[in-house]
């Protein structure tokens, strides 16, 4: 059995705690091998630290996974896309052997060393690969809703020779086993305009995300579900500032991993849904209250 190490960032223990349980509490249930990597840091961000300081962005990735072999896991179950990114790009930055040897004269000042032995996987690669007959057997409470999916920019990072809608499509396997009916809604690739909000909030909101909105509402959906902290934040905080251009969107937006915990008969009640700034305790209460 693979041992995971549970790598959740930064915004899911500070802003979104709900998925740090859902996810502990759903890998439970399956049965699942995993830690915590304990000691890690920021990923960190995958744009723009590594445009400001590219030896510190990769330094402190190596040390990420690092800690991971240290620890004895086997693989990174990695929560954020944009974790995913720059754990991604840090690793294959890293099989350039003047890079590696850089790095770890860096590591070597704190008692580290970085060996590539550790495999990184988004949370949906993991529960396809590994978990996916299991989450159909103990599936108790199917997810009977009419689903949107928002990939996020970041989860399309492909490695060589892969498909880039490798994981997408594993999102779309994964939650129809869960009982949803996942639906088409044109702009699923359109970025929700996260990144471009440090720059310009209006642009970010009325060019990206309210498009995105309008078009889910438009087709039905109940609900959206994502696999990225950052695209919840600006899913549920760009709803409610898109009111000040009379703009109203109500659209409850859940991580992929406090879906899956509910379907596996975890208690909304236990999740601390409240957390969200959308309507998700109203959807919850509805579907598995």
């Amino acid at each position: 059995m693979v041992r995971y190490g549970l790598f959740l960032g930064c915004l899911i223990p500070f802003r979104y705690p709900s998925v740090e349980l859902a996810a502990r509490k759903a890998l439970e249930l399956l049965g699942a091998d995993f830690t915590d990597v304990k000691g890690y840091s920021c990923c960190p961000e995958p744009v723009i630290t590594r445009l400001m300081d590219r030896e510190l962005w990769l330094a402190l990735s190596a040390r990420n996974m690092a800690l991971a072999e240290e620890q004895g896991v086997d693989a990174l179950f990695v929560l954020c896309n944009g974790c995913y990114e720059t754990l991604f790009e840090a690793k294959e930055a890293l099989k350039e052997p003047e890079e590696l040897e850089k790095v770890n004269s860096i590591l070597a000042k704190f008692g580290h060393k970085y060996k590539g032995e550790v495999e990184l996987l988004h949370a949906v690669e993991a529960l396809h690969r590994d978990f996916l007959p299991a989450i159909r057997d103990a599936l108790k409470a199917p997810f009977r809703a009419k689903v949107a999916l928002h990939y996020g920019c970041h989860m399309f990072r492909s490695r060589p020779g892969e498909d880039i809608w490798e994981k997408p499509n594993m999102m779309v396997e994964l939650v129809r086993a869960l009982g949803a009916d996942v639906v088409d809604y044109g702009l699923e690739r359109l970025c929700c305009g996260f990144p471009s909000s440090n720059v310009d909030v209006e642009f970010s909101l009325k060019e990206r995300l309210a498009p995105k909105l309008k078009a889910i509402t438009d087709a039905g959906a109940e609900c959206v579900v994502m696999a990225c902290p950052a695209c919840i934040s600006q899913f549920e905080t760009g709803q409610i500032a898109l009111r000040r251009w009379g703009m109203r969107f109500d659209v409850p937006v859940l991580h992929l991993m406090e879906v899956l915990a509910m379907c596996l008969g975890v208690e909304p009640g236990e999740l601390g849904l409240e957390v969200h700034r959308s309507p998700v305790v109203e959807l919850a209460g509805r579907i598995w209250g």
